[in-house]
C-alpha cells in the first residue's frame, strides 16, 4: 500500500510539472509575438474623403505591420464620438480639435486629437447665383449648423468681407448672435451639413464642409471662396482622433508613423492638389 501511495504522488508531481511547464511555454510564445501581428483596430468607416484617403494610403502601411483593420460604419458625428469613448472603435479620421472640445464639454468625453492630418477646404458655393460680384442685399447663404463647423462657416464669411463678428469673442466658438455688421442684411439659413447640397438651388449661396461637397461629387475647384492653407484656423484642420487614455499606445504610434512615413508622402503627390497639408507632408 505504500509502494502504490508513493507512486499516485510521483504520477501527480509529474503532471502538474508538465501543465506548469507548458503555461511556461504559453507564456513565452505569447511574450515573443509580434506587437502588432495579432492587433485588431476598428475605425469609422463613411463615404468621407478623410476615410477614403486612409483606406488608399494608410491602410496598407498598417497591414504591412501585421495589423487588422475593421471598418465600422457611424453616420452621426456625435454618436461617432460616443463609439470612440465607449471603445466601440479605436479611432477615426474625420473631426478637427475644435469639434472634439465641444463634445467633450458636453458629453464628457476624453478625445484628443493627436496628429494633423490633410484636410478638405470649407468652401463658399453657388447657389442660385454663380458669382460673388452678384451678391445682393437680403440674399439667402445656407451653411452647416453643427457648431464647429458653424464657427468655421461665419469665419469664411468675414474674411470675404459679407459679415463682421464681434471681435472679443472666440470665434471657433462664433454664432449668428455674434455679427455686429452685415451691411446686405445677408440672411442664414443653418442646417445638417450632408443635406445642403440637394437644395443649392433655393438659396443665393452655400457653405459646403470639404466632406459634404466630397459625398455630393462637386469639384473642389467650383468653389467661389474656399479656405486655403494661409487662411485656414489651424483648429478646424482634421485629425486623427482617439481617446486620450490611448495616447502612448504601440499601435497609436505607428498610425503616425504611417501618416508621417515617405510612402504616404509619395502617395499624397499623386492626389488632387486641394488637400491642405500639415507641415510633415509638405
Amino acid at each position: 500500500m505504500k509502494w502504490k501511495k508513493l507512486l499516485a504522488v510521483l504520477a501527480l508531481s509529474a503532471v502538474t510539472a508538465g501543465l506548469l511547464a507548458g503555461c511556461g511555454s504559453d507564456s513565452k510564445k505569447t511574450a515573443e509575438a509580434p506587437a502588432g501581428s495579432a492587433k485588431v483596430l476598428k475605425y469609422r468607416r463613411m463615404p468621407t474623403a478623410t476615410s477614403d484617403l486612409f483606406e488608399a494610403g494608410i491602410k496598407p502601411l498598417l497591414e504591412k505591420k501585421g495589423y487588422k483593420l475593421e471598418a465600422v460604419g457611424i453616420k452621426d458625428s456625435v454618436q461617432r464620438e460616443m463609439a470612440l469613448e465607449e471603445g466601440q472603435i479605436d479611432f477615426h479620421m474625420d473631426a478637427n480639435p475644435n469639434w472634439l472640445d465641444a463634445i467633450n464639454a458636453s458629453k464628457g468625453t476624453h478625445l484628443i486629437g493627436v496628429l494633423e492630418i490633410p484636410t478638405v477646404p470649407t468652401g463658399l458655393y453657388a447657389g442660385s447665383k454663380t458669382s460673388l460680384d452678384a451678391v445682393a442685399d437680403g440674399d439667402t447663404v445656407i451653411i452647416p449648423n453643427d457648431a464647429s463647423n458653424l464657427a468655421r462657416s461665419y469665419q469664411l464669411l468675414e474674411r470675404l468681407g459679407w459679415i463682421k463678428l464681434n471681435p472679443s469673442i472666440n470665434k471657433n466658438q462664433a454664432t449668428k448672435a455674434d455679427i455686429v455688421e452685415n451691411p446686405k442684411h445677408l440672411q442664414f439659413r443653418e442646417m445638417k451639413g450632408p443635406t445642403i447640397a440637394n437644395i443649392r438651388s433655393d438659396a443665393a449661396y452655400i457653405v459646403l464642409r470639404g466632406s459634404d461637397a466630397y459625398n455630393a461629387k462637386i469639384d473642389f475647384s467650383s468653389a467661389l471662396f474656399p479656405e486655403s492653407a494661409d487662411t485656414m484656423n489651424p483648429r478646424m484642420r482634421m485629425c486623427l482622433s482617439i481617446q486620450e487614455k490611448n495616447k502612448e499606445q504601440p499601435w497609436v504610434k505607428d498610425l503616425i508613423e504611417a501618416y508621417k512615413s515617405p510612402e504616404f508622402k509619395k502617395f499624397m503627390e499623386t492626389q488632387s492638389k486641394i488637400w491642405i497639408l500639415p507641415d510633415y507632408l509638405k
